[in-house]
């Protein structure tokens, strides 16, 4: 199945090559876990982001534990700093 992933500002450096400008669809296996499919984005262990999934926020803890489905959109942002 595949999985649209949209990814926002520097992450967007983390595509994979043939993606559009921020956007991707990502193949994954039936019943696989969201902490899966991200692992396919080579985005280093020390560059923080958040996902969305489907337009709610979800915790790092968490991912291993959603199964993703055919029509989910996953969104990766930096965090945002303010000052």
């Amino acid at each position: 199945m595949d999985i649209s992933v949209t990814l926002f500002g520097g992450l967007r450096h983390f595509l994979p090559a043939g993606s559009s400008f921020n956007k991707c669809n990502i193949s994954a296996a039936d019943g696989a876990s969201l902490e899966a499919l991200l692992q396919q984005i080579p985005i280093p262990a020390n560059k923080p982001y958040i996902v969305i999934l489907n337009d709610e926020k979800v915790s790092r803890e968490n991912y291993a534990e959603i199964t993703i489905q055919e029509k989910d959109e996953v969104v990766l942002l930096p965090p945002i700093k303010g000052g």
